[in-house]
């Protein structure tokens, strides 16, 4: 059970009492002390961990349960909640956690806010640099401030889905952008991929290729791109084509894995066309794969079309405005919101 000191620190917080034990409780929670479906201590406990009073402390009980954290019943106690459902806010702020080195980002960043001024809403953003920890305490932080409409771009590594359940049970609205599919404590938005690898396929048998090569990543930690490489391999199956999937380093030296590898990734293919996992990976392949073979991407970055590499863009548009409409029907149907994945098709550019 978490200490008094845990659970309140009186001299740093500001408001009520009542208050005071209610964002105590909450801090509790998000930090892992309280789980759903755990007994929260009686009221005299509380009050005497607290120093308070009964009355104080069953103000907050009532007022966690008037939003839906706690459960309360005569005889059998105080439970945290396990029920996922969404939750009502105002609307008028929205936060984003990720991470604006990475130009791909930036755009979708763009996008979001102008959504967000239309709807004369305001977007509080949240740097994470790819970073799990950072992403998991910036996202507590800004619950625990009273934000309860939270984007995510999340890192692409292993998430820790407590975290976001904890968030869930004390009131955030959430949504996912690109890279992890987040289960059922959150909705997700993304490129629909199997369209994207349809439309570079189908533009590679356009232009006469009879075989194809799939570059991803050695460290697969995003579900976008497992996402599109099991669209390659299922599409290429069905089509009865030549096929080989191979892996570069993550982040690492992509053209010297090319230079390496590239006879041997070939050998066997006739007229290959390479599809890369994304256009950062397109870019530093085209720099050492034959030009008698093209490239193709997905994203849409200006330095693929500025490199000639065939790419699909994402509607950065189209998903910001899906993310905020996303949060919205989460607000409005409460316990009969079940999380959903919505995919957006992308455009083709073909230099």
């Amino acid at each position: 059970m978490p200490t008094g000191e845990t659970i309140m620190q009186m001299k740093e917080d500001r408001g009520t009492k009542t208050e005071q034990v209610r964002d105590g409780v909450l801090r509790a929670v998000l930090h892992g002390d309280f789980k759903p479906g755990d007994k929260l201590p009686p009221e005299r406990d509380m009050a005497r961990s607290t120093r308070t009073s009964r009355i104080t402390v069953r103000r907050a009980y009532e007022e966690m349960e008037a939003a839906g954290i706690l459960d309360r019943a005569r005889g059998r106690g105080t439970y945290l909640r396990t029920q996922v459902r969404g939750h009502g806010s105002s609307g008028s702020m929205v936060a984003l956690l990720a991470s604006v080195r990475d130009p791909f980002m930036l755009e979708f960043i763009t996008a979001l806010d102008a959504a967000m001024v239309s709807q004369g809403g305001v977007l509080a953003l949240r740097l994470t640099n790819e970073d799990p920890s950072r992403e998991e305490r910036a996202a507590m932080e800004l619950v625990a401030r009273g934000l309860r409409d939270v984007i995510v771009w999340p890192s692409g590594q292993e998430l820790s889905v407590s975290v976001f359940e904890r968030l869930r049970i004390l009131g955030t609205n959430m949504v996912f952008f690109d890279r992890m599919f987040p289960g059922a404590y959150a909705d997700y938005v993304g490129l629909d991929n199997r369209h994207a690898i349809r439309l570079l396929m189908d533009l590679a048998g356009r232009r006469g290729r009879r075989s194809a090569l799939f570059v991803s990543h050695s460290r697969l930690g995003a579900d976008s791109d497992k996402d599109r490489e099991e669209a390659f391999m299922r599409l290429c199956r069905d089509r009865a084509l030549a096929h080989r999937l191979v892996r570069v380093p993550w982040k690492g030296n992509v053209p010297g894995a090319v230079q390496l590898n590239r006879r041997r990734w070939l050998h066997g293919l006739n007229d290959p066309a390479v599809l890369c996992v994304n256009d950062d990976v397109a870019v530093a392949v085209r720099r050492s794969m034959p030009d008698r073979v093209p490239v193709f991407g997905i994203d849409g970055l200006p330095e693929a079309i500025a490199a000639g590499i065939p790419t699909v863009s994402q509607p950065m548009a189209a998903m910001a405005q899906r993310a905020i409409q996303m949060l919205r029907e989460q607000q409005r149907m409460g316990v009969s919101w079940v999380s959903r994945r919505v995919f957006c098709k992308g455009r083709l550019v073909a230099p």
